[in-house]
């Protein structure tokens, strides 16, 4: 039966090579123009894919990965850094993430209906953000355009995934409004065993086959131009997610809901000296509730639930900056993040609810400056100055403080952070087609709430943070060259980051009696000396005027300094992914295309076996797909993992506190088509 369906869809497939089209070309010579440590996802190489969020369709970029937690809200890990690591904004606004355990990244609030490109810089050079310590991804909404237009979609694949759309704008010069309405939803997926991933947590037989997510998503926007040089922007986004399950976690999420509001003004061409003036406002607050009413643990609870956490994070901030002629950019970001949680335990034998995360206020304010420079045709230089205070503060009335003093020794509940950061980058053009580039930068990100005040008491093993926790340091270098003839192009790049005190978890021993901790042990975090390095290589050739091949590969290995006294004996770094490669065939014409990819990946068998991490095997897979455009509709059919492979990647992995420990597959044979129509 799968042997005559591959064949039946491949034949199908390649009929459909016979006009296909290539539009690829012009793209990768536009990738290739980016600035030197940036990459870029089109909107319409996301809408030729299967993928459901931010996370997964960005893994096709070399450099990234994805987390899975299960079939949607995938986090983005960029050269192994993710969480908090990784800096996600959205039209470079701040939204979080409210859950714990990493449920609801930020990038996973935010619809592709709604989205025009994401931008990724990788590497420590993005300093007109805070945070960004090993890159940043920044969610380009699309814009109002003057006119009237309209553009509803339907994408479909396995699984019952469906996800019906429409984006409609209008206006003339003066005035445009636009807005959309998105939804998805889909059942549980299943392996290359054919076993759904809901067989996987523990969940209750009567909901193995429930739905695996339904998440409606609106938005709407307004841009006004009062006068010639100036122009503004007010927009709201509202998405509300239900009954999203988990099983890699030990709970789902019957609701999570965010809001996302934020207005701009923009005044240009105001002197000699003063290109233009951005100023921003936003408001964004996440409020999350998760439980295990849908696992076998609540069978003998009290309530619906043995379990639950109610989370919320809400955080308002604004900026301004300065474009001057000559290159120069100068700013000022400031913003507040309130995270606060509250989890609930239901048992038979135990009626308790813990402030695990107790009120905590983190502000930061910040100034930058940024000067970019063609010195002539071939050399191109940059460089860049940024310094932050950051305070955090616990703002919860009596907050618990014996966990911190019996794990850690110190309790402080307020702490006040101070650092600098530079970047200096140089591009020098060889010839008209080869550019050498290198570039050095140390920036600084600040622990977060969770990582100094998370404190759960827990059988067997407590959870606590750490207040003495110092802010991470990247020291990072970066060199590469960037080859382009034509539609040809090669671009292999090296990096090299020491991490200072980057922030790991551990397994704490307890180091003093206090009233009512009773545990010998809890996991923690604390600061250790690491290092990763890496690369990536990306390449596309022309055959002919209809044939393209492209692809790539990336790399990245990390390690730490052993510390026996705080239970580090592993120099492995947790959660590194493995070596990746990925080749692609096109074949095409200006309505028709085809494709064919198959991507590698090598077993990952560096692994900290401290925290009980094990190795993966390798895998590879293969896809296919075609597609049509003219007459303003857009028609993309493919499969995925074309031979129904049983595989699963190395790093759905970690995910503490409320981790399960099984190993989460990846989706087996998976067909889709998307339809779009645009005028």
């Amino acid at each position: 039966m799968r042997s005559s369906f591959v064949r039946t869809c491949g034949m199908a497939l390649f009929a459909l090579a016979a006009f296909a089209q290539i539009p690829a070309m012009e793209d990768l010579e536009t990738k290739a123009k980016r600035e030197l440590f940036e990459e870029g996802l089109e909107m319409r190489e996301v809408r030729e894919s299967s993928a459901k969020d931010a996370g997964e369709a960005l893994s096709r970029l070399e450099g990234l990965w994805k987390l899975r937690k299960g079939g949607i809200a995938n986090d983005i890990v960029l050269r192994g850094f993710q969480g908090g690591n990784l800096n996600t904004l959205i039209d470079g606004i701040r939204i979080y993430g409210a859950c714990p355990g990493h449920m609801d990244p930020a990038a996973f609030h935010v619809d592709f209906a709604e989205v025009e490109r994401i931008e990724v810089t990788k590497g420590a050079f993005d300093l007109a953000n805070q945070g960004s310590l090993g890159g940043s991804v920044n969610v380009i909404r699309t814009r109002s355009r003057a006119g009237l237009h309209f553009s509803p979609s339907l994408r479909w694949s396995s699984f019952g995934f469906l996800n019906p759309s429409i984006h409609a704008s209008a206006g003339n010069d003066r005035f445009e409004a636009l807005g959309g309405y998105s939804y998805r939803e889909s059942q549980p997926f299943r392996d290359g065993r054919g076993a759904r991933v809901t067989s996987i947590g523990g969940y209750r037989p009567d909901f193995i086959d429930d739905d695996a997510f339904r998440i409606h998503t609106g938005w709407g926007q307004i841009r006004f131009s009062p006068g010639a040089n100036q122009s503004g922007e007010l927009s709201y986004t509202r998405q509300d997610g239900a009954n999203i399950l988990y099983p890699y976690l030990m709970m789902d999420s019957p609701y999570d809901i965010a809001d996302r509001l934020s207005a701009g003004y923009e005044f240009r061409e105001l002197g000699a000296a003063l290109e233009r003036i951005r100023i921003a406002a936003y408001y964004t607050a996440v409020n999350h509730w998760m439980t295990d009413e849908k696992r076998i643990s609540s069978l003998t609870a009290r309530d619906a639930f043995s379990m639950a956490t109610f989370a919320r994070t809400r955080t308002s901030g604004g900026r301004s900056d300065f474009f001057l002629r000559k290159g120069w950019t100068l700013g000022f970001e400031t913003y507040q993040r309130n995270w606060n949680a509250v989890n609930s335990m239901r048992s038979a034998r135990m009626v308790m609810d813990q402030s695990i995360l107790p009120n905590v206020n983190t502000t930061v304010t910040g100034v930058y400056s940024d000067w970019k420079r063609s010195l002539t045709d071939r050399i191109r230089i940059g460089a860049g100055l940024r310094l932050d205070t950051a305070q955090m503060e616990v703002r919860k009335r009596d907050p618990e403080l014996a966990l911190y003093r019996a794990y850690k020794g110190v309790d402080g509940l307020m702490r006040r952070d101070t650092n600098p950061s530079a970047q200096l980058h140089l591009g020098v053009g060889l010839s008209g087609n080869l550019e050498l580039f290198a570039g050095a930068a140390s920036t600084v990100r600040v622990p977060d709430a969770q990582e100094r005040y998370f404190s759960q008491r827990r059988m067997g093993s407590d959870w606590v943070g750490n207040p003495g926790l110092r802010p991470v340091r990247n020291h990072e270098v970066n060199v590469g060259a960037a080859y382009r003839r034509r539609a040809f192009h090669l671009k292999p790049a090296l990096f090299y980051s020491r991490l200072p005190d980057l922030i790991v978890v551990h397994n704490q021993l307890r180091r003093t009696m206090q009233p009512g901790v009773m545990n010998p042990m809890a996991r923690s975090y604390a600061n250790a000396d690491a290092r990763q390095f890496g690369g990536e290589i990306t390449y596309g050739a022309p055959l002919g005027a209809r044939w393209l091949i492209s692809g790539g590969a990336s790399y990245v290995r990390g390690g730490k300094d052993v510390n026996p006294a705080l239970g580090i004996l592993d120099s492995n770094l947790a959660e590194m992914p493995p070596l990746r490669a990925r080749s692609t065939v096109r074949y095409g014409t200006r309505r028709w295309f085809a494709e064919a990819e198959g991507i590698a990946a090598r077993a990952q068998r560096r692994v900290d076996t401290d925290l009980r991490e094990t190795p993966t095997p390798g895998y590879a897979t293969a896809s296919l797909k075609a597609g049509f455009h003219a007459w303003k509709m857009n028609i993309t059919a493919g499969i995925d993992n074309l031979f129904d492979r049983y595989y699963l990647e190395h790093l759905s992995f970690q995910r503490d506190p409320f981790r399960t420990g099984a190993r989460l597959p990846e989706p087996g044979r998976v067909t889709f088509l998307n339809i779009g129509y645009a005028f």
